[in-house]
């Protein structure tokens, strides 16, 4: 074989190499993506259409986890969750500043925040002052065309999607009001689908990080609510992300009881401003070859 054929095979190799992502997405009996965490989900959906090299996770990869591959932390708080020897970061965040790492990642490229990087320098890790949730890529690769029906869109947090659907305003069911669009993270048919309904929305009112960060991304505004306790972590993630954007907020608007605080709501909409950051730079950082962004 010759010296050219040699380096043309070498080249197909490592592009026929997969990229491993390591993320909190499963899969069901057909061994299709389980939708219960749309936050998480992208890291399957999102990252498989612009990463360059096929994708695979790496729960769904026996042999990659058991000799410990490289994998991706990317999108979601993840680093002291699923943290392996061998993973690499670039975007992910810390959920909880309070508690010491229990394994810490071979190499960071990025991550979501300030306070993320600030907790990997405390434990020793070295990280590039380099921030960004990548799902704030979205709309470098997707934009809807989509017109406001809605005055409110609702997005809760997994866990509280009961709660929502409780919920009333002005003494009538939500469900009920015409101006208003429950966003369920865990019922969707296309990814894109929660996208396209929060850009359908006026204001988006959220208490999980990932329908702020996509309101953030398509520019509506939006309003961080929480309902009754804090989540995991508390609000460390959420600072984590403002700061990133350069908007940090004080305190979600909270909804203790079934009836939403209009008030405090449209007051802290007037609070909103669009937050900043520099994606470039997130872009160059990535360890991975991605395809060109279409809208940047």
């Amino acid at each position: 074989m010759g010296k050219l054929a040699v380096i043309v095979l070498e080249h197909l190799k490592l592009l026929l190499r997969p990229i491993i992502i390591n993320a909190f997405v499963y899969f069901d009996s057909e061994k299709r993506v389980r939708h219960e965490n749309w936050g998480d989900d992208i890291n399957y959906y999102f990252l498989r259409e612009i990463i360059e090299r096929p994708m695979v996770l790496l729960n769904r990869t026996s042999l990659a986890f058991r000799l410990n591959l490289r994998n991706y932390l990317v999108i979601g708080s993840t680093i002291d969750m699923i943290c392996m020897s061998n993973t690499e970061v670039w975007g992910a965040g810390i959920i909880d500043g309070s508690k010491p790492l229990r394994i810490k990642p071979r190499k960071v490229y990025a991550v979501r925040g300030p306070l993320t990087r600030e907790k990997l320098l405390a434990e020793g890790v070295e990280c590039p002052e380099i921030y960004g949730d990548p799902a704030l890529l979205i709309p470098l690769y997707y934009q809807p065309n989509k017109q406001k029906y809605y005055k409110y869109g609702i997005i809760s947090h997994v866990s509280n999607q009961t709660t929502v659907s409780n919920l009333r305003l002005n003494g009538k069911c939500i469900s009920e009001c015409a101006n208003i669009r429950i966003i369920n993270l865990g019922q969707y048919t296309h990814w894109y689908d929660i996208i396209d309904q929060v850009c359908e929305c006026e204001t988006i009112l959220s208490s999980s990080l990932h329908g702020l960060i996509i309101a953030e991304a398509y520019h509506v505004p939006n309003v961080w609510i929480e309902f009754g306790k804090p989540l995991i972590g508390g609000h460390f993630k959420f600072h984590d992300f403002f700061m990133s954007i350069h908007c940090d907020r004080e305190k979600p608007v909270a909804i203790r009881g079934i009836e939403i605080p209009l008030d405090a709501i449209n007051e802290e909409r007037t609070r909103w401003r669009q937050g900043s950051i520099d994606l470039r730079s997130l872009l160059d950082a990535c360890p991975f070859k991605l395809k060109e962004p279409v809208y940047l």
